[in-house]
């Protein structure tokens, strides 16, 4: 529902910006790819033992994590109206398709083996209404542009894979969706736009986006043990979390038939990229 809320105030600014401004408008075509800014840090838990080994000691440090979910690509539209030659609207689109982050996790102790495979990435619609400031010098217009960012149907799947050797050995695959919500936060850019003709011309512009992520709920989609799915045998507090800000639960009598419930965590979405695109003036 929300979704379509979004996409209908999209279609109704375009088409009021039309009919009422046709000779100022201009439409926007590019893509991108971003890296991570404002990174998270993660725990990394390295395992020691002696050559005989007869003790195992754990050393923990903290250290920089794999990034911001918001590295990848983003393919971008937007439409802009410019209220003289120097100032403007805008109003973009995205979305972003954002790389995989990955962490390994090994410990092997006399016949005891194990190791942790596990991958998280996000994608998430955007929508960004901004200000843009331009000047003209011949072909040349430097501009800068600033707003805010509206993710919509923000997701993170989340991977892991564990082989384990103990008494027996064995293999669990799983696969968790976050979801729900919506992501806010800022966004800039310095660009320009160089005109091949009076209608159309090329931009290239740096783009920095300051933006996190708390989803509503996750669950698990894939569960196998040894090849077997386990999702149709586990309850629901097993495989489905809500999230909030704050709750109340019942530790003694606890409720199974219920999605567990958890705090809420932000996720960093923030980047920092170069977009390149075409430029139409209506």
């Amino acid at each position: 529902m929300k979704i379509k809320l979004y996409f209908g105030t999209v279609l109704l600014f375009v088409l009021l910006s039309t009919q009422l401004y046709s000779q100022g408008i201009y439409l926007n075509f590019g893509s991108g790819y971003s890296l991570c800014a404002a990174p998270k840090l993660t725990q990394d838990k390295n395992h020691i033992s002696n050559s005989d080994g007869v003790y195992l000691t754990d050393d923990y440090k903290l250290v920089k994590g794999s990034g911001s979910f918001g590295k990848g690509i983003q393919v971008n539209a937007s439409i802009g109206y410019m209220f003289n030659s120097n100032i403007g609207a805008e109003l973009g689109i995205g979305y972003l398709i954002g790389s995989k982050t990955t962490d390994t996790y090994k410990y092997t102790y006399q016949s005891t083996f194990s190791e942790i495979k596990s991958s998280m990435s996000g994608n998430m619609i955007r929508l960004s209404p901004a200000l843009k400031i331009t000047k003209t010098f011949g072909n040349i217009k430097p501009y800068m542009r600033t707003g805010l960012v509206i993710g919509v149907a923000p997701k993170l799947t989340e991977k892991h894979k564990s082989e384990m050797s103990t008494f027996a050995y064995s293999i669990i695959e799983t696969q968790t969706e976050y979801t729900g919500g919506i992501a806010l936060g800022f966004s800039g850019s310095l660009g320009a736009d160089y005109s091949i003709t009076d209608k159309i011309g090329i931009f290239a512009e740096f783009s920095v986006i300051n933006q996190s992520w708390a989803p509503k709920k996750s669950k698990y989609t894939k569960y196998l043990d040894n090849g077997t799915d386990q999702l149709p045998v586990m309850n629901t507090s097993a495989k489905e979390t809500e999230y909030f800000e704050s709750f109340y639960t019942d530790i003694q009598n606890p409720d199974h038939s219920s999605p567990l419930k958890q705090l809420k965590q932000y996720y960093p979405f923030s980047s920092v990229g170069l977009n390149f695109g075409l430029h139409l003036n209506l």
